[in-house]
């Protein structure tokens, strides 16, 4: 009994089993179908634009998978398009990609137009399958919104600025004026807008060049203004607010509003006014006397009214400088922002700026300071002045002046009368120190130098910071090179006729032969144009660097070899045996020679690529070439040791591409090619024969390369 029902219980449980399995597999097969069903279809997987967007030129539906073979001209389209404006359907559609189609419109679409989107009946794949999921799809274009304002936003604009609005299609102007508005600044509440039209509506738009546009669709480009005069200096918001409506159309008799407020930002115009500049020494003198004065106004004005200007003294009348303004009554529209008053003005006179009666801008505003004219200004003395003729370095030729002795000029104006011990000069010998001061010189040149490369080449004290930017950089006119340097000695420069400050005169510095550094130390100069809060003592440093010479050094450098030629000024005669030296920037020597009968050196062992120096303010990447030899003294008795010297980089206005010479810097000897062909006359198919030939450029011509 046990045993019978073990075996009637494990024979239900087998016939369960079976059932159940009979149905996991009819499962199974049900949902491999389906599968493979969902497998050959083809779906849309995103179509844009849809719904509501402003500005609409192409359509694009993308796919799940290959729709058509690319490239198959004959692929028809997967959709049709038809639009509330059949005018505006207007265009074409193509296989973007095998998964990709577009619809490209002639033209960006109204506002206000309907489109829909189906797809074609019938339409498969390249691979059969059958196009499934949502079938139609809808997009509008809403209501009318601004492609372009002029005047741009953010610009400054007049009091009674006109504005031109071009829009994406056709708007009532009704519907413009009722949600169209101006926000100004300070205004609690809006300012309507009033619309332009007749003759001002037709010059506005000739002058933006959009009467062609305007006449094919009027009501496409709007023209107005805030309905009140704007406030100067003003912030004003021209608002383009939500409801204004495209017109009726048969299928909507109230039009198409828009839904989105735009704002367009501008800032008014400042009030016309004038202001008078000029240079001064500081802040707190009069005009230089030597510079031009200038009148400047925030808004045109008519260069008709430039010759009513009148700069006036006790004396004297100036007139405006009109040079480049062209004739004031030639051109009604020419406008000018300046006047200029230049010359020579007598120092420490007071001056009257007058304007003519009634002076206004372009647009007709009145001067908001006409009660600052007619304007007091003045001008102060003289500035002291202490200028080298040339700087930071200059060539002196020693037998330029009359009497042999050679000067170099530097102008003086209102400085010391007795400049002695003000005056030093350093002259170094040795090439390595030459490079050295000539380089610093240079640097020195400019406005600022680091205060920690300032530390290391000046031995006096450095002038203290008084503000932030003083505090890793100082005036290269504070501080003097020459100052505790060995070998410095000081000259005394002739004595002017009167005890007063010397007046505008050029005075000669005697040097001798040989390389300079020269540099004058000034109070009345400082007390001028420094800083007062470097105190009463302050002194201002004029410096540059000069080669008394009548020789002149000629180098060509070349990949093989170098040449140096020496000369004299005067005759340009050659110089025989004369010692030339060739160092590096940094003053190691090169080579050495020296010059024949014909005042030539040949130069070997020389790389066309000299080394580079740099750091420290300076780059430099030449060769540095001297020459010395023994020449007739100034005074004809005797001779002096004279030299002279050259960069290899001093080319100016003899540079090679000024006379199309090919030139090359590389170690590398400059190769060339050259095929030659058994004909040129060729079939397709046919093989040709060819030899080429390659030769290196060699100061012997051409010769074989080493590759």
């Amino acid at each position: 009994m046990v045993d019978g029902r073990k075996s009637t219980n494990l024979g239900r449980f087998t016939q369960g089993a079976f059932v159940s399995h009979t149905f996991f597999i009819k499962t199974c097969a049900a949902l491999l179908s389906a599968t493979a069903l969902h497998a050959q279809a083809l779906q849309i997987i995103s179509v844009s634009p849809q719904g509501e967007v402003a500005r609409v030129r192409q359509v694009v539906a993308k796919f799940d998978d290959s729709a058509v073979n690319f490239g198959d001209p004959k692929a028809e389209a997967p959709l049709t398009l038809s639009c509330s404006d059949a005018q505006a359907t207007k265009g074409s559609g193509r296989w973007v990609t095998d998964r990709s189609w577009a619809w490209e419109f002639e033209n960006d679409l109204s506002p206000g137009v309907h489109c829909n989107l189906q797809v074609r009946a019938g339409f498969k794949s390249a691979k059969g399958a059958e196009l499934m999921g949502n079938t139609r799809f809808q997009f509008n274009t809403g209501g009318p919104f601004v492609q372009n304002v002029q005047p741009y936003a953010g610009n400054r604009i007049d009091e009674e600025q006109f504005f031109t609005l071009r829009l994406n299609g056709a708007a009532t102007l009704a519907s413009v004026q009722t949600n169209v508005w101006c926000q100004v600044e300070g205004l609690g509440e809006r300012v309507a807008v009033r619309l332009i039209d007749g003759q001002d509506r037709a010059a506005l738009l000739k002058s933006q060049g959009l009467e062609t546009a305007a006449a094919k669709e009027p009501l496409g480009i709007v023209t107005l203004a805030c309905n009140r005069t704007l406030t100067p200096s003003a912030k004003v918001e021209l608002v383009f607010g939500k409801g204004v409506s495209t017109p009726a159309t048969g299928g909507n008799a109230n039009g198409v509003a828009n839904t989105v407020e735009k704002r367009f930002a501008f800032q008014v115009r400042e009030p016309f006014t004038a202001s008078f500049s000029c240079e001064r020494e500081n802040a707190q003198s009069a005009c230089l006397p030597i510079r031009p004065m200038r009148l400047n106004f925030n808004a045109p004005v008519p260069a008709k009214l430039l010759p009513e200007i009148r700069l006036k003294s006790a004396k004297d009348t100036f007139k405006p400088d009109t040079e480049g303004e062209g004739e004031p009554n030639a051109d009604e529209d020419h406008v000018v922002n300046s006047v200029t008053f230049k010359g020579i003005f007598p120092e420490q006179t007071a001056f009257t700026l007058e304007l003519p009666k009634g002076f206004k801008d372009a647009s007709g505003r009145g001067l908001r300071n006409a009660d600052s004219f007619p304007m007091k200004v003045s001008t102060g003395a003289m500035p002291p002045l202490a200028k080298f003729a040339a700087a930071p370095f200059g060539v002196v030729e020693r037998f330029a002046e009359p009497d042999g002795v050679a000067l170099l000029p530097v102008t003086l104006r209102n400085v010391e009368t007795a400049l002695a011990g003000k005056v030093n000069t350093l002259q170094p010998t040795a090439d390595a120190d030459i490079i050295a001061w000539y380089l610093k010189v240079q640097r020195y040149d400019n406005f600022t130098v680091s205060r920690n490369i300032a530390a290391r080449d000046v031995k006096g004290m450095l002038p203290k910071a008084v503000d932030d930017a003083d505090r890793n950089q100082v005036q290269s006119r504070m501080v003097s090179l020459l100052q505790g340097q060995a070998g410095v000695q000081a000259l005394d420069l002739p004595q002017p006729a009167s005890g007063d400050p010397r007046p505008f005169e050029v005075v000669g510095i005697p040097l001798a032969a040989g390389f300079h550094v020269v540099e004058i130390t000034s109070q009345k100069l400082g007390s001028s144009l420094l800083d007062a809060r470097h105190g009463q003592d302050r002194t201002m440093v004029v410096r540059t660097s000069a080669l008394v010479t009548n020789l002149g050094v000629h180098f060509k450098l070349g990949r093989e070899n170098a040449l140096a030629w020496v000369t004299t000024l005067d005759k340009g005669a050659p110089v025989a045996n004369a010692q030339v030296r060739v160092s590096d920037c940094r003053g190691k020597e090169i080579a050495t020679a020296t010059t024949n009968a014909q005042g030539i050196a040949n130069l070997s062992g020389i790389s066309p690529q000299a080394p580079t120096c740099s750091g420290e303010g300076n780059y430099n990447q030449a060769y540095f070439v001297s020459a010395r030899a023994a020449q007739p003294a100034s005074d004809g008795k005797g001779t002096v040791q004279d030299m002279a010297f050259t960069w290899s980089d001093w080319n100016r206005g003899i540079e090679p591409w000024r006379f199309n010479l090919p030139t090359s810097r590389e170690v590398r000897p400059d190769e060339r090619a050259h095929t030659i062909f058994d004909r040129t006359l060729l079939r397709t198919g046919e093989t040709v024969s060819m030899k080429h030939i390659l030769r290196s450029e060699t100061s012997q011509g051409f010769g074989l390369t080493s590759a």
